[in-house]
């Protein structure tokens, strides 16, 4: 629903995956069953690129097959570059994840 007008009406865009971390936490237990041997792992909220009202909440990994738990908060600041990969869920279904960005 658009926070604005309250419309229901939607559409999807192409987006170039690009964004910026806006926030991140690390989740501390209880952690959800799939993801227990993962853990400590960082959760993202990421702002597009192209408007950054739309805000996507995924984990950050090295690359498509890397694990969640592979990039610590350590490395990571608010406003880093980010760019969308698709990797799997558990139930092998493809998922948004972000690697950062050099530039």
């Amino acid at each position: 629903m658009c926070p604005w007008c309250h419309s229901l009406e939607s559409e999807w865009r192409r987006q170039s995956g690009r964004g910026r971390i806006w926030s991140f936490a690390v989740p501390h237990p209880p952690l959800l069953p799939a993801f227990v041997d993962e853990a400590p792992y960082v959760v993202v909220v990421v702002e597009l690129e192209e408007d950054p009202l739309i805000r996507l909440v995924g984990n950050i990994v090295r690359d498509a097959d890397g694990s969640i738990g592979a990039i610590s908060a350590g490395e990571l600041t608010i406003g880093a570059n980010v760019a969308a990969v698709f990797g799997r869920s558990v139930e092998g279904y493809p998922v948004p994840l972000w690697v950062l960005r050099p530039d």
